[in-house]
């Protein structure tokens, strides 16, 4: 789970060739810092069923045991219906390969997903929605990519973990995500822009690059064409 600081937000994105790797995200606006899942230091058994009951998503958990009885890879068109008819945002023409993994106790979980025309996603693939989570038209993603929104503040050091937080995330049309890329809350990839197998995104990746490593960094311009 990724932790936050209130202070230290850089103020754009990674530039190529840029040494500067402070894992903070960028943009702050769209926050959503009210209605964590967490636990009251209380306890109670009110929270705990309200808590259970913001985790059971039955209408996904239908979606998600019909797809399973559906081969991977080639019933990818029929995925992206079901994932519709269960409340999702998912553009008919999506292809999902295999059931994503979708978690959040925070409330809004089916309006927390959209996904765009033409989007590829592959098996594996696992997408936290404590926050909203947009990926754009043409969109690439490949298996085992980590896409999470929940994090908290860093607390006194009596209890680092603070208060819950949820950042947005979104992937910009066209992007390609590769093989297990990690992408943290608050992270934007820009339109045509590549992230590499394994790379750890902490911070916005301008379009039309390709961004690789742990910390990522931009190592290259792509060229930009529209067809």
């Amino acid at each position: 789970m990724q932790t936050t600081a209130d202070q230290s937000v850089p103020e754009g994105p990674m530039e190529v060739g840029a040494d500067d790797v402070d894992a903070r995200p960028t943009s702050r606006e769209a926050a959503e810092s009210a209605a964590g899942p967490e636990a009251p230091a209380s306890g109670g058994l009110r929270h705990y069923l309200d808590l259970l009951r913001r985790t059971l998503h039955v209408r996904f958990t239908i979606a998600r045991f019909l797809t399973a009885l559906l081969p991977d890879v080639a019933s990818g068109a029929v995925r992206s219906r079901v994932y519709r008819w269960a409340g999702f945002d998912v553009d008919k023409t999506a292809f999902l390969m295999g059931n994503l993994r979708l978690h959040s106790a925070a409330p809004g979980f089916y309006r927390k997903l959209k996904i765009g025309p033409g989007v590829t996603i592959a098996d594996n693939v696992t997408i936290n929605l404590d926050a909203e989570v947009t990926i754009g038209k043409n969109v690439a993603i490949a298996p085992g990519v980590l896409i999470y929104t929940g994090s908290h503040k860093i607390g006194p050091g009596s209890m680092r973990i603070g208060a819950f937080q949820g950042f947005p995330v979104t992937i910009g049309d066209g992007a390609w995500i590769r093989l297990g890329a990690i992408i943290v809350p608050g992270v934007t990839i820009g339109e045509g822009a590549v992230v590499a197998a394994g790379a750890v995104v902490l911070k916005d990746v301008p379009p039309h690059t390709y961004a690789e490593g742990n910390p990522a960094q931009v190592i290259r311009k792509l060229p930009w064409a529209y067809r």
